[in-house]
């Protein structure tokens, strides 16, 4: 089995991806999809992170720090809600939601595992359209 490795976990996930298959269908409303992952692959590869896998519309990203973590999160805030992506949506509201921790992983192949990760994973379930939720240990490691 690999090493501990202690890294900031962060997923990141479209909110309202359903009224956007429901109002413009599945074509127009994957494409909007996609680029919004786009947004949060570029953001995570701009600060020093990795992209650990794609699910649905989530992204699930690693960094080295709490602070190259949080400041992707706010990259890809700030293009999602207010870059060309928002005024393409027709009064759906386009948004993501964010949720971030800080410590050890155990790395296998192409993956990370542990109760950071599931740490990380239960803060994005608890945030709302627009924001970050973090967790007392990435606030720690800032």
């Amino acid at each position: 089995m690999a090493k501990d490795l202690e890294v900031a976990i962060l997923f990141a996930d479209v909110v309202g991806s359903t009224q956007l298959y429901d109002k413009f269908g599945d074509a127009k409303a994957s494409e909007t999809v996609a680029a919004c992952l786009e947004v949060m692959k570029e953001a995570t590869l701009q600060h020093d992170g990795t992209v650990i896998k794609t699910i649905g519309d989530e992204v699930m990203s690693t960094f080295p720090t709490a602070d190259d973590a949080l400041n992707a999160a706010r990259e890809m805030q700030l293009a999602i809600t207010r870059g060309t992506l928002a005024g393409d949506t027709a009064g759906v509201h386009l948004a993501i939601r964010v949720g971030c921790d800080y410590g050890p992983v155990v790395p296998d192949e192409r993956d990370v595992f542990g109760s950071t990760v599931h740490t990380a994973n239960r803060m994005t379930s608890q945030a709302k359209a627009s924001q970050i939720v973090t967790t007392s240990d990435m606030v720690d490691n800032l």
